[in-house]
């Protein structure tokens, strides 16, 4: 069961890296693209990390369509991520990242023949319906906000994306599989040098990006550690378990607002007036309440 241990890691790191994320994409860089490819550059310089932890060995040519897929969806996800952290809370944002356990059950059943049994599909369920909560637009009857659109679309990325890790880790180690994951999910953001607009603001915003290293590089190295420890997690028991631990990331982005937010406000796009504040807790209880049903 020590693998409870590396999936709890993942909230806590991503979790401030989604704090962090705000202040990016709301602050700093308005063209979402250009932040994209500035925190694909600085992820890699990680990598080593992992060269020490569990050296990879070489892929074979049948491999490398996994390798495609994942070096996709690495890098895929973020643009709507970064989209829907300008439409709403912080919080809100990454507790939309719970919709993805809809589809993760679905896919570990038809890609890797993972099942679970009812009260952990009912689980899911309490899950996905506080996110769905959390996004509603309290000044009409029901009224979804941008976010939970762009949330979707990331979600469902991201779900291809762990469950085809699940797949990799069966035939390979997990340094193997996350080494050329994060390899090939640099290759394929590369291109975007090659599109005039983006190649202009990347030139534009690199004395930004310059000034800001240090920060950048805290939010990747969180980024790239909670990535690890998540796959190195899914490598040890069920996916859909893995995923499930995740559902606490918007009750640790919420305490960190509290708890942070008075000393660095700007870093935060979060509303904690007590109206809100109060649905919040309550939907993140429930969400709570719903991991625990399907950890059960």
């Amino acid at each position: 069961m020590y693998w409870i241990i590396f999936a709890l890691f993942e909230p806590f790191l991503h979790g401030l890296a989604n704090v962090i994320d705000n202040h990016f994409t709301n602050n700093l860089f308005k063209k979402t693209t250009t932040l994209v490819f500035f925190a694909s550059f600085t992820n890699i310089l990680f990598l080593p990390i992992i060269l020490l932890l569990d050296f990879p060995s070489l892929i074979t040519p049948s491999q490398i369509p996994f390798f495609i897929i994942l070096g996709l969806t690495g890098i895929g996800y973020l643009y709507p991520y970064y989209k829907a952290l300008q439409n709403d809370d912080t919080s809100v944002v990454v507790s939309l990242f719970s919709l993805g356990k809809i589809f993760v059950p679905l896919l570990a059943f038809l890609l890797v023949g993972e099942t679970l049994g009812l009260l952990q599909y009912l689980g899911f369920f309490v899950v996905i319906l506080s996110a769905t909560l959390l996004t509603l637009n309290g000044k009409q009857k029901f009224l979804l906000n941008n976010s939970f659109f762009w949330m979707i679309l990331c979600t469902l990325i991201i779900s291809f994306e762990v469950v085809i890790y699940k797949y990799i880790f069966n035939i390979m180690s997990w340094g193997t599989g996350f080494t050329w994951a994060t390899l090939f999910s640099f290759l394929f953001v590369l291109p975007l040098i090659f599109i005039k607009s983006t190649r202009n603001s990347i030139i534009t915003q690199f004395r930004t990006f310059k000034a800001n290293f240090k920060l950048f590089a805290f939010e990747e190295f969180l980024t790239f550690s909670g990535s690890a420890a998540s796959t190195f997690a899914i490598s040890l028991t069920s996916v859909t378990l893995v995923s499930a631990i995740s559902s606490f990331q918007p009750v640790v982005v919420l305490l960190y607002a509290l708890t942070l937010g008075r000393f660095s406000p700007k870093f935060f796009k979060e509303d904690i007036t007590t109206k809100n504040l109060i649905k919040k807790i309550i939907l993140f209880v429930i969400m709570v309440l719903g991991v625990i049903i399907i950890l059960s």
